[in-house]
Parts: C-alpha cells; sequence; structure tokens
C-alpha cells in the first residue's frame, strides 16, 4: 500500500487519480466501440471476438488481487509508470492488428489476445492502488467522496471511449492513436511515499477475508444485477415497446449515456454532501437500485424505464464509494490495496455472472431480470442494515 506525503493535499491527489482511472474507462469503452472496426479489418465473428474479450476479463480477474500485493512498497508514480507501459503495450498490440497488413485469422486472433491480455495485466492495478492511496490521503469521513470522485473519472473515462470512433472522420488511425495515447494519463498521478511490505504475521489474510466478506458480498450482487441490466435492457425495450433493432439499440445507448451522466454528478455533487453514516447511505443507493429496476419491470412507457434506469444508475453510483470507503476501513492499513484488489475482480466477476444469468433469465421472461434486480436490491438493503462502520477484528490482525 501506499500512503501520501503530507505535501499532497487528499484532494488534489483525488482529482489527479481520477485522471488515470479516466484512462482505464477509456480503454475499456473505445475498444468495445471499435468491435464494428475489429470485425470489419480481422475477418472474425462474433464467438471470436467474444473470446478476443473473454481473455482480457480473465486477465483482469486474475491480476487486480495480485497487483494488491505486488505494488507493495513501491512509489505510486514508479507503479503507475509501470501498468501504462503495460496498458500502452496492448493497445499498441490492438492498433497492429487493425491497422497492419491482413493477417491469417489465426495470427489475428493470437495478436488480439495478447493485447487484451496485456492491457487487463495493466488497467487491473490502477484501480486499487489509486483507491488505497485515497484512503490514505483523507479522513475517513472524507472517503466516500473522495473515492466517488474516483469512481466518476472512471466513468467519465467510458464516456470518452464510447465517442472515440467519432474522431474516425479523421481516418482509422486517429481513434487507434488516442487509444495507444490514454495510458499517458498515468504519468499524471501525485508521487506518493510507499510503506514498507507488512510481514506475513502482520496481515492474517483468513481475518482480513472475514471482516471483508459481508462488504464482498454487497459488492458481488449489485455487479451481478447490473451485469443483468446492461445485457438486456436493449432487448426489453425492443420487446416491452414493439420497437426495430434499431430503434432499440438507439434508445439503448442514449439510455446508457444518460445512466453513465447521472452517476457521474451523484459521485460528484451528492456523495460529498452526504454524511459517513455507511448504513444509512448504502441503505439509500441500494433502494435506489431496487426501486430503478423495479419502475424498468413496470413501465408502461419508454421514458419510465428510461427513467428507472437512470434512477437504477443513481443508487449504483451512491452505494459503490460508501461499501468501498467502509470495506478498506475493515482491514488493516497493509492490506488495503490487496483489499481493493479482490474487489475489482469481484465487481468484474459480478457483472459477467450477471451477464450470463440475465441472457437466461430474458429468456423466461422479458421483465424477469428487472424483478430479480429489484429484489436483489431490498435483500441488499436488509443486509446492509446490519453492518457496522468497521469491524474490531482487523485491529488484531
Amino acid at each position: 500500500m501506499v500512503r501520501i506525503d503530507v505535501q499532497a493535499p487528499g484532494t488534489g491527489a483525488a482529482g489527479r487519480l481520477s485522471l488515470a482511472a479516466a484512462s482505464v474507462g477509456f480503454g475499456q469503452s473505445a475498444v468495445l466501440a471499435l468491435v464494428p472496426v475489429m470485425a470489419e479489418r480481422t475477418g472474425l465473428d462474433a464467438p471470436a471476438i467474444g473470446g478476443v474479450a473473454f481473455a482480457g476479463a480473465v486477465a483482469f480477474l486474475i491480476c487486480a488481487p495480485a497487483w494488491g500485493s505486488w505494488g507493495t512498497g513501491w512509489r505510486l508514480r514508479r507503479l503507475f509508470a509501470a501498468l501504462a507501459a503495460l496498458m500502452a503495450l496492448g493497445h499498441g498490440l490492438f492498433a497492429l492488428a487493425l491497422a497492419g497488413p491482413a493477417l491469417p485469422a489465426a495470427a489475428a486472433v493470437a495478436l488480439l489476445v495478447a493485447s487484451r491480455i496485456a492491457y487487463g495485466a495493466g488497467a487491473a492495478g490502477v484501480m486499487p492502488h489509486a483507491q488505497a492511496a485515497l484512503v490514505a490521503a483523507v479522513s475517513e469521513a472524507a472517503r466516500p467522496a473522495a473515492l466517488g470522485r474516483l469512481g466518476a473519472g472512471l466513468s467519465a473515462g467510458r464516456i470518452l471511449g464510447s465517442l472515440v470512433t467519432t474522431v474516425g472522420i479523421f481516418g482509422t488511425a486517429a481513434p487507434l492513436i488516442a487509444l495507444a495515447a490514454s495510458p499517458l494519463l498515468l504519468l499524471a498521478a501525485p508521487d506518493l511515499v510507499g510503506r514498507p511490505k507488512a510481514k506475513p504475521a502482520e496481515a492474517r489474510r483468513d481475518g482480513i477475508l472475514r471482516a471483508a466478506a459481508p462488504l464482498m458480498g454487497i459488492a458481488f450482487a449489485l455487479t451481478l444485477g447490473l451485469g443483468q441490466i446492461q445485457i438486456v435492457l436493449g432487448l426489453f425495450l425492443q420487446q416491452r415497446f414493439g420497437l426495430d433493432a434499431a430503434g432499440a439499440a438507439g434508445l439503448a445507448g442514449a439510455t446508457f449515456a444518460l445512466v453513465a451522466v447521472t452517476m457521474i454528478l451523484t459521485q460528484l455533487l451528492l456523495v460529498p454532501r452526504l454524511g459517513p453514516n455507511l448504513r444509512r447511505n448504502l441503505g439509500l443507493g441500494l433502494a435506489g437500485f431496487a426501486a430503478g429496476t423495479g419502475l424498468i419491470a413496470c413501465a408502461p412507457g419508454a421514458w419510465l424505464a428510461v427513467l428507472g434506469a437512470v434512477l437504477a444508475g443513481a443508487g449504483i453510483a451512491l452505494a459503490t464509494p460508501h461499501y468501498t470507503a467502509a470495506l478498506v476501513a475493515r482491514v488493516p492499513v497493509q492490506a488495503q490495496a490487496a483489499a481493493a484488489g479482490w474487489l475489482a475482480s469481484v465487481h468484474v466477476l459480478g457483472q459477467g455472472i450477471g451477464a450470463l444469468c440475465g441472457g437466461a433469465a430474458f429468456r423466461i421472461a422479458p421483465a424477469l431480470p428487472f424483478w430479480t434486480c429489484a429484489a436483489l436490491g431490498l435483500a441488499l438493503i436488509a443486509a446492509a442494515a446490519r453492518l457496522r462502520p468497521d469491524d474490531p477484528r482487523h485491529q488484531a490482525a
């Protein structure tokens, strides 16, 4: 873990670290936006492209908790320079596959898989150490606001990444250059003083996991619901309101953009104004998620479904920085980066499983994924009501 030097104010660090988070979000969504270009240039079909994306997700899932331990004791700028190099390598291989001469299918797949593994391995370390650094920089009461600002940076990067194809009017090279240059934002991170690596006896893994498990469970369940929404919203809008495929895709895209903007505003404007009451704030976020998904499920008009999605997104944006701040407060200081890494993996795993569950539930009944999310949100409110802001068990670790 790293802690901020006394000369680096927490608020300034939050702004600079949010640029690093934006680089991760930009890389994630820009590649998705370039999928049609990928298919055209390489000749790969949807299953092959899905396999490429899966390789990146696996790399992220494995490397996020690993970086939480491997980066301990490094100065943050040095660590972020290494992560930026991995991310840039991944983007460079991706650009080579798309902008270079036509490759055989096997070679294109190998190049793209290598690109996603390199990018995933690098991006996986950014958020855990950025979150741990902010936790060390600010008071406990200010942590949700600082983490919310970091989350807003991630969301802003995703919005900009989804718009990367608009620079395609300058040629295919322009979006690829923007993608390859995006990891340079990591170099804007404040130079932080490393904390010595903890001895094994100082961080008892079983105690850490017991302390963090309730919040990890809430994180998994909430992202499980988010994964369901993301995968079936367009299909639901098409089926419920009789839209054609193009109309449903357009409405879903506009809805996701509106949700992203709402999440950013929630984390920048609302979260800092709430007091440090974990159960209340987390309960409010979960209630918004439950109410929003329930509104989607029973919406008689498309605009109400959009409103429900926005409300659900605001609920997620409110809940996430609060359970993240509570989680790192439950573990020893030297284990906070590792805990944030495990949390990042839980988020990826929850969204992936949610996508699978959402597709299966939609086949049973189009509204079932949203009713499931509403029920899940209500159940999580009950679980959150039993939480304490801290857990004395980590004191002995």
